[in-house]
Order: structure tokens, then C-alpha cells, then sequence
């Protein structure tokens, strides 16, 4: 059995042709443009492929039409999935850098141990990734740079932050 890593969500329709948009889970997208199929789903555990009939590289964004997909209806119904590779596939991160699905689920903590919360959303932003930690029935934004991500443990799926004055606060 193939274990497969997300490497996008797509985030919905372009146009009228069948054509998604994708925000890449990775620092490469260049990545994208060599990829004959894809796998689409909602977790890795049960994705179908598809297979990639044209690639357009937007920077920070991803164009890719699938085969079988061939109306914005059609497009529609795949917002919110993960594009997966299987894992042979995958492009390591540079050092000091982690897949998205791999953050995503782990547990925040502070330097001096005190629990935050679970990472729940990455937002990818021009200057730096927003990692959105669930804190109870709030939601705490941390930026994702060495200022504030002390460590990053993917064994025991913890993450370490500096807390500084008013950083966890409401």
C-alpha cells in the first residue's frame, strides 16, 4: 500500500474549463509542473488519481487542469482537497523547514512548557507562513519565524514557541 503527503489544497474553480486553483504546500512550484498524476481526496488515506493535463505556475499559487474534470461544477467539487504525491515522490524540505501535513495536529507549547494548543491551519503569506493554533474556543495566530518557532519535534509532534508579552493574549 502506497502512503501518499499532501503537497496543495486546491482552494476552488478558475474559469469556466475545469481548471483549479491550488496553494502549494511547499516552498518549490516548480515542483508541480512534472507531475503526470496527481492524487485528490479529502485525507491521504483514500485519494483518487487524476491525471494532469496542464500545469500554469502563479508563484504562490498553482493552475492545473485534471483530466475528468471538464466544467467549473465539476472543479467546484474538489474545493477543499488535498493534492497528494506518494511519499517516493516527495521533495524534502529544506533544513529547518517542515511539510505542512506534517504540522498540521501537533501540539503547541511554550519554552517553559505551559500548553497553547493544536496547530489547526497554515495561512501562506507573502513574507511568511501564519500558523493558526486552536487555544480552547479561540484561534491565536504565530507567525512561522525563528523569532517565535523554537523547535519543531516531528517524533514527538510538539512544537516549541517564545512567548513574548501579549502574543497569547486575546
Amino acid at each position: 500500500m502506497t502512503d501518499f503527503v499532501a503537497v496543495g489544497k486546491i482552494s476552488g474553480p478558475v474559469g469556466i474549463k475545469g481548471e483549479v486553483k491550488i496553494v502549494p504546500w511547499s516552498e518549490s512550484t516548480e515542483r508541480f509542473s512534472s507531475l503526470k498524476s496527481v492524487w485528490i481526496g479529502s485525507d491521504p488515506k483514500n485519494p483518487r488519481e487524476v491525471v494532469v493535463e496542464a500545469v500554469h505556475d502563479r508563484g504562490r499559487q498553482i493552475v492545473m487542469k485534471f483530466g475528468g474534470i471538464d466544467n467549473r461544477t465539476a472543479a467546484e467539487e474538489l474545493r477543499e482537497k488535498l493534492v497528494l504525491v506518494p511519499d517516493r515522490e516527495v521533495v524534502p524540505p529544506r533544513e529547518g523547514s517542515f511539510f505542512i501535513d506534517d504540522v498540521l495536529g501537533m501540539n503547541v507549547v511554550t519554552e517553559d512548557g505551559k500548553s497553547v494548543g493544536v496547530v489547526r491551519e497554515i495561512l501562506r503569506l507573502p513574507s511568511n507562513d501564519l500558523w493558526q493554533i486552536e487555544s480552547g474556543a479561540r484561534t491565536i495566530s504565530i507567525p512561522a519565524v525563528k523569532e517565535f518557532i523554537r523547535s519543531v519535534d516531528l517524533g514527538t509532534r510538539t512544537v516549541v514557541i517564545h512567548e513574548i508579552e501579549g502574543l497569547l493574549d486575546l
